[in-house]
């Protein structure tokens, strides 16, 4: 597994499920500052220490969408959202993430590199994760794997993160918006 300097874009004003599910979350915004670094868009532990806790429910993910508010403008600029993982809830910007799926070393399960290269993170616009993300092939097939849906913890705690990487960027912001639904445990 490879550890990458994360840079902490989770917001601390996410709610958890009071109202009816499914529900939205959002992301911090990603700007040129990430570049190279893992930016640390949600965590799903069971007691929030940054993150809201979610218990000790699953939390099934239905649809993830990057939003680019403002195109970033590096011709060599891709962009990618997979999952990490955190020793506890309370790790922030300059902690590390462990990456969960390497590929290039860069986890792409919900949006691949090689997909952000034109038409996702140099367009603005509201972008969805392409066939060959895994999370795509999950949601098809009807599994709740790891991708599609997460089991909260407290250690080792599971989060969705973004990997910038470009020559030298001198613009761009993005969010990212995930639907979900906490499933009731009885």
């Amino acid at each position: 597994m490879t550890t990458q300097v994360i840079v902490d874009l989770r917001r601390t004003d996410l709610r958890t499920s009071v109202l009816e599910n499914p529900y939205w979350i959002t992301s911090g915004e990603i700007t040129k500052d990430c570049d190279t670094l893992c930016a640390l868009l949600f965590t799903f532990p069971i007691i929030g220490v940054i993150a809201p806790g979610y218990g000790s429910n699953i939390v099934q993910l239905h649809e993830v969408v990057l939003q680019v508010k403002t195109s970033f403008t590096s011709d060599s600029t891709t962009f990618s959202i997979g999952q990490c993982s955190l020793a506890t809830d309370g790790v922030t910007t300059d902690g590390v993430a462990t990456d969960g799926t390497i590929a290039g070393n860069t986890p792409d399960d919900y949006m691949v590199e090689a997909d952000g290269d034109a038409h996702i993170i140099a367009a603005a616009g509201l972008h969805a994760p392409a066939t060959s993300s895994v999370y795509i092939t999950a949601k098809a097939a009807g599994t709740w794997g790891t991708v599609a849906s997460i089991i909260p913890a407290d250690s080792t705690v599971l989060g969705i993160a973004g990997y910038l990487t470009g020559g030298t960027i001198a613009a761009g912001s993005a969010y990212v918006h995930v639907l979900i639904s906490v499933v009731p445990g009885v």
